[in-house]
């Protein structure tokens, strides 16, 4: 016990430092001309890679010819892309054999939960990173300490509060879990009462939120900064959630790998934070990231499994004034989010996505296809018998002559591991 609470200090004043001697740091990186932070993920890269090649034995074995004399960007195409089932099967081949970390995973919210490492210093990265996005909104910049709602990471017990405050960080959480007419007045007051300007959480939560303020015609002016994060942030969601706020939603992408992490900002463009991570998008689409910041276990050209929506052209400067690279235009969601036709055709999820805001009288919905290829559609939403056909005929156009199921529901379950709703879900 002794010595768990010494490990509290210990990392507590290691927290203290790192925000002292790298918050300027990271604030200004965002504002460098493209020039100067390029050189500086060069050389981030150059010292991963020289990491990876003399004390990972993965790629200790490999003739990868890197050039680390006159090295550059491109040096990192040397290397082969990996994914989830490679790492799996050689997690000790991947290990630093000179640097130490610590064991993570990922939800498991898709499957089995995926374990690797990262370095002790990696929290304190992820959230100098974290600060930086949160300040992307226009009429607000976020300082560290400042109240911050937080509709998402909260699953209180039968008998605890629906709400907790984190004093060390000024978070104020309200579970994503209890969002209904019942509890909108402690959930508004509390929101009042934390004096925060920034609300972040899960998409389905704050759309769901916002629909009942909506209904109840209230109005939380204090809030000036709206952060998605953790789920597909639907085209329905954002529409409702930008008209009734009347301010843009900054979604934000990252792993629990912490490969890259990339935040929108209130003129729209994803950034990429260049000084945590690189992003390539390849053909298919696939975001494949590779780590800036972990020697532990280094993440070169690892495949996400998540799909980018590409940008359509080039965007030299952003409206906002940030020279961080703006790698794809959104995320279209999970590889195993894609749906089966009738004939074996794979559908992209950002198909159904559209065809769902088509649908106004759709509020939410989730898709559970079977490996059967049937389908079984849960939908809140106020139905008659015209709008049946009508979303039959939709669904059935979409994904061919499947066995289809409508069950109009009140509410979509969380998962309750992760607290994260699941809009598809492809049973394997």
């Amino acid at each position: 016990m002794e010595k768990l609470i010494l490990q509290k200090i210990k990392n507590r004043f290691l927290s203290i430092y790192f925000m002292k001697k790298y918050t300027q740091e990271y604030e200004e990186f965002q504002w460098k001309n493209k020039e100067e932070i390029e050189d500086i993920q060069v050389k981030k890269l150059k010292k991963v890679l020289h990491n990876a090649v003399e004390n990972v034995p993965y790629y200790k074995k490999l003739d990868l010819g890197i050039d680390f004399e006159n090295f550059t960007l491109p040096e990192l195409n040397k290397f082969p892309i990996v994914d989830k089932k490679i790492i799996r099967e050689n997690f000790k081949d991947f290990c630093s054999a000179k640097h130490n970390g610590i064991i993570s995973h990922t939800s498991g919210s898709t499957g089995t939960p995926f374990e690797f490492k990262i370095t002790k210093e990696s929290n304190f990265f992820e959230d100098l990173t974290k600060f930086r996005a949160w300040g992307m909104g226009q009429n607000y910049k976020y300082k560290q300490k400042d109240p911050i709602i937080v509709l998402r990471s909260y699953s209180p017990k039968d008998d605890e509060p629906v709400f907790k405050v984190s004093k060390r960080e000024n978070y104020w959480y309200l579970s994503p879990f209890h969002i209904n007419e019942k509890n909108l007045d402690l959930y508004v007051d509390f929101i009042r009462n934390s004096h925060a300007k920034i609300l972040r959480g899960y998409p389905s939560a704050i759309y769901i939120f916002t629909l009942l303020l909506k209904e109840k015609n209230i109005k939380l002016s204090q809030i000036r900064t709206l952060i998605t994060s953790s789920e597909m942030l639907l085209p329905m969601y954002r529409e409702v959630i930008e008209s009734y706020w009347q301010i843009p939603v900054l979604d934000w992408y990252g792993q629990n790998e912490r490969t890259v992490t990339v935040q929108q900002c209130w003129a729209g463009n994803y950034h990429n934070n260049d000084d945590y991570g690189i992003i390539e998008v390849d053909k298919q689409n696939n975001i494949i990231a590779t780590s800036l910041n972990n020697f532990a276990m280094p993440f070169i050209r690892y495949n996400t499994n998540d799909k980018a929506i590409p940008l359509s052209s080039k965007i030299d400067k952003c409206p906002c004034g940030r020279n961080l690279s703006i790698p794809f235009n959104g995320i279209e969601g999970r590889s195993d989010d894609i749906l089966i036709k009738d004939d074996g055709t794979m559908i992209p999820s950002i198909n159904i996505y559209t065809l769902m805001h088509e649908l106004h009288f759709v509020k939410q919905f989730q898709i559970i296809q079977k490996r059967n290829k049937s389908i079984t559609l849960k939908i809140v939403a106020d139905m008659d018998e015209e709008k049946y056909k009508l979303l039959s005929k939709c669904v059935i156009g979409r994904l061919g002559n499947v066995k289809l199921d409508i069950n109009v529901v009140d509410f979509i379950d969380r998962n309750i591991q992760t607290g994260k709703m699941k809009i598809i879900i492809r049973e394997k």
